[in-house]
């Protein structure tokens, strides 16, 4: 595995943010939680790089670290979070409004 890569593995349950890949439908590094999912479920972002979590459901979500190193707050419908990681590595999220 490449240590410059990270990846966020989402879960129905739990999101990890972590080494490995895949694309997105916005952009290389966002994440959609839509239909009460997060999508994609894996995603390539270089170290340092910006994720951005959008809102497309119709519901108010968040998304938490389960370390305690982001959270979102709440975010309505269309509402977006960015969240810079520094270092590779796993990083489990999760909602705490809704069980995605």
């Amino acid at each position: 595995m490449n240590k410059n890569l990270l990846f966020v593995d989402v879960l129905l349950v739990m999101g990890v943010v972590a080494v490995s890949g895949c694309t997105s439908q916005y952009t290389a590094n966002t994440i959609t939680i839509q239909n009460t999912t997060f999508s994609p479920t894996t995603l390539n972002i270089k170290t340092g790089t910006t994720v951005t979590w959008i809102n497309k459901d119709n519901e108010t979500q968040n998304i938490v670290s389960n370390s305690g190193i982001f959270d979102s707050g709440n975010l309505t419908t269309n509402q977006s979070y960015n969240y810079t990681f520094n270092q590779s590595g796993s990083y489990p999220f999760h909602s705490t409004i809704n069980t995605i």
